[in-house]
């Protein structure tokens, strides 16, 4: 079965958006958006349309490229202050001139949802995501192998103690430049975080292995490739893809598309974060009343 993120983040949209208007919260997410990244531009607004359809306000900050830290830092800080605002994101990647972990870290632990922060108070988005597709593929999966493949833990740290809630018995490789292919082909569960265009192939995996594709790639049609959200040489868009080869639907039914697989779920699963840091506050404040 192909694991259809688009598909179940809408039902976890319905639900979030039915815990906003039962517990008549008002829930608010700011943007922090700097420079003109074209990938960046097009999160922000997937994240924007998504949060205005099940009630939650947006505020976009779109700074210039040339910000200084300091200025960011202000902001950001204001930002914590404000008790209208419930989550807190710093749109990555920032221009050079700026120190991404500095500003990550200067978000309030209270509104970091997007987790970011070791002692965040939420579960990653990310994670949430994948947790949901390797539940949706319904395959007796108990003290399994779970290959985890990245190449740094920006996106990875924290998994794997999620994963071993599941009972599933998970091991993280960083990829620097060969594919460990013998433990690849051992794994019953493969999640690739490399960015590499269809780099995992079918001879790769093992037969009907659950595949969590978080990977993502822009190929131009000449077969050239860019970072995410980058435009090919050509100025186009180029093609999005993962890093799994369509083909591996000859080996096992059970893989997420890119796109359509962990992306509509990332999206939802901060959003439900922001629900949930609403929530808490909304708690806090009826207790000192």
């Amino acid at each position: 079965m192909i694991l259809d993120g688009r598909k179940i983040s809408k039902e976890v949209a319905k639900q979030v958006e039915k815990k906003i208007k039962k517990y008549k919260l008002k829930p608010c997410l700011a943007v922090i958006l700097i420079g003109k990244d074209p990938g960046s531009l097009i999160y922000v607004r997937l994240k924007q349309n998504a949060a205005k359809k099940i009630g939650i306000d947006f505020k976009k900050f779109a700074l210039r490229q040339n910000i200084s830290q300091k200025k960011v830092l202000e902001l950001i800080n204001k930002l914590n202050k404000d008790k209208k605002v419930h989550g807190i994101i710093v749109q990555v990647p920032t221009p050079k001139q700026l120190h991404t972990p500095t500003l990550l870290k200067a978000v309030s632990t209270k509104k970091d949802v997007d987790a970011f922060k070791d002692e965040s108070k939420f579960i990653p988005p990310i994670h949430q995501g994948v947790i949901k597709l390797i539940k949706t593929s319904k395959k007796p999966l108990k003290n399994k192998k779970v290959l985890i493949l990245g190449k740094n833990p920006f996106f990875i740290k924290g998994l794997e103690p999620l994963l071993k809630k599941l009972a599933l018995k998970p091991k993280t490789i960083y990829i620097k430049d060969k594919l460990p292919i013998k433990e690849m082909q051992k794994a019953d569960v493969l999640i690739t975080v490399l960015g590499k265009p269809h780099i995992i192939k079918p001879a790769m995996i093992k037969k009907n292995a659950v595949l969590i594709d978080v990977g993502y790639s822009r190929v131009s049609a000449n077969g050239g490739s860019r970072a995410r959200g980058g435009r090919d040489a050509s100025g186009g868009k180029g093609k999005s893809c993962g890093d799994i080869d369509p083909l591996v639907k000859n080996k096992t039914s059970y893989h997420s598309p890119v796109p359509g697989g962990i992306g509509p779920l990332t999206v939802i699963y901060l959003l439900k974060n922001i629900y949930l840091a609403a929530k808490i506050f909304s708690n806090k404040q009826n207790m000192i009343k």
